[in-house]
């Protein structure tokens, strides 16, 4: 229950972590913020989020939250719920909308259940929720590569998803994570290729990394982004998150994935209290908690 828990409150974190710095390129800038990192960040009024306040999420955080309203309503995953949910939520939605949001709002209708193309991270990174209520169904994956699917139909994304989740599997039951993440990727080659060349670099700045791979949302630079802080800091919940904001671009769909992660790894009680506590959305996520008893 810890663990799960950690994974769950960990990518809701990660996300609200990151808004007030959500997007922002330039590392110089960020580092002039360094400061202001122990807690959450109300974004500027020149920021793509004005008008949230700090505790509030990025729309990564704010369509994982209604993947788990949508859970929880129907006594657990459905895909055809969820769409219903998400069309009703994005039509009227107040927040950022990127690119596949407004693609797959065109193509999702009764007939079809396949969004954008898009390899975004942020399409994936929704799944906690699904994590949380189904870790012991044997459907799972197949889950979450449907949620993922309904707004992101990439075949990298669903392999990454698979990855995470056999992962994630792997960590709530107390497996370790450093050799869980070695132990997992023998099953995905290419994802093994690139572990090895982050592990080459773990000594260096992890800013200049995150640059070297890429700060935007494709999954493509994201992915090994994200994995990069996990493998840097395997026991630093709070010290990874900082670096993932301090690394600029999309730090909102890696710091989910890294809390998902390390929350996983590290269990609830490793999340600053002071960070679960100052979520807005802390009720309905703990409400969650109870209504799956583990």
């Amino acid at each position: 229950m810890e663990r799960l828990k950690g994974m769950l409150f960990g990518a809701f974190v990660g996300d609200a972590y990151a808004l007030g710095l959500h997007w922002i390129y330039d590392t110089d800038k960020l580092k002039q913020e360094v400061r202001k990192l122990n807690d959450y960040i109300t974004p500027s009024k020149d920021s793509f989020h004005k008008g949230k306040l700090k505790g509030d999420f990025t729309h990564y955080g704010d369509q994982s939250l209604l993947l788990l309203k949508s859970i929880a309503s129907n006594d657990g995953f459905s895909v055809d719920a969820f769409k219903t949910h998400w069309l009703t939520f994005m039509a009227k939605y107040e927040g950022y909308m990127d690119h596949a949001s407004k693609e797959s709002l065109l193509m999702l209708d009764s007939q079809s259940n396949y969004g954008s193309s898009s390899d975004e991270l942020g399409g994936l990174v929704r799944m906690a929720p699904i994590v949380y209520y189904h870790f012991d169904d044997p459907s799972l994956k197949k889950y979450i590569e449907k949620q993922t699917m309904l707004t992101h139909n990439n075949d990298a994304l669903v392999t990454y998803g698979k990855f995470v989740t056999d992962l994630l599997l792997e960590l709530v039951i107390g497996k370790p994570l450093l050799a869980t993440i070695h132990e997992t990727s023998k099953k995905y080659p290419e994802i093994e290729a690139v572990i090895g060349k982050l592990e080459a670099r773990l000594s260096d700045d992890s800013t200049d990394v995150i640059k070297d791979i890429g700060q935007s949302c494709s999954s493509q630079f994201a992915f090994p982004a994200a994995l990069y802080l996990v493998l840097k800091y395997p026991t630093q919940f709070e010290e990874a998150m900082k670096q993932n904001v301090l690394g600029g671009g999309d730090s909102a769909g890696r710091g989910m994935l890294i809390g998902m992660i390390l929350g996983a790894a590290l269990g609830y009680s490793s999340i600053p209290p002071e960070w679960i506590k100052n979520l807005h959305a802390f009720e309905p996520i703990n409400g969650f908690t109870q209504h799956k008893m583990i």
